[in-house]
């Protein structure tokens, strides 16, 4: 029995496997554009309320009103848990309250639900240096830049942030702590 090129075979295979990932990757459904992540089922009423509840709450937070923004949003995740903006805004709302420790819950939320909310990284630097972890924060921050487009109109801070924190954990090493703030970490969890 006579048996032929196995590389012919090979290559057979090989482009009908590529031709499939590709068109699984091209027409199966985008994950990243669920602007909201509300439920399918949610009727178009309850999808209407919700809006507003967060349109509202971002208002709030746009005013300088904290505290009603941090309220506006849990009630807007109330109704639709799987939000990360809500969580995201949220988040912003806490580190303007200086709770860092409620900040930082809500940018893991936010990443759990939604890994590439680059944004998110910044912020959860922001939260873990209130919280005095630099290592931590250059860790996030350090996600941000791998993550952000190379025209991110915040890489150049994000890049000085890390230049900046470490020389701070430089100097931390060396012993020499004189100017270093560390937010108070007695706020109650969320």
């Amino acid at each position: 029995m006579i048996r032929g090129d196995v590389r012919i075979r090979a290559i057979l295979l090989t482009l009908f496997l590529v031709a499939a990932i590709a068109a699984i990757v091209t027409f199966g459904p985008d994950r990243t554009n669920d602007d909201m992540a509300l439920s399918p089922a949610r009727p178009a009423a309850e999808e209407t309320q919700v809006r507003r509840h967060f349109d509202w709450a971002v208002k709030q937070l746009r005013s300088g009103n904290f505290e009603i923004a941090v309220n506006g949003f849990r009630a807007v995740l109330e109704q639709a848990p799987t939000m990360p903006e809500a969580y995201v805004n949220k988040g912003f709302a806490h580190i303007e309250l200086g709770q860092y420790a409620q900040a930082l819950q809500a940018f893991q939320k936010t990443l759990d639900l939604r890994p590439t909310q680059v944004n998110a990284y910044w912020w959860l630097a922001v939260s873990l240096e209130g919280l005095c972890d630099i290592a931590g924060a250059m860790g996030a921050m350090r996600t941000y830049v791998h993550l952000a487009k190379p025209d991110d109109a915040y890489l150049k801070k994000a890049n000085a942030a890390l230049w900046e924190w470490e020389q701070q954990k430089n100097k931390a090493e060396a012993g020499d702590m004189a100017g270093a703030e560390c937010a108070q970490v007695d706020e109650p969890a969320d």
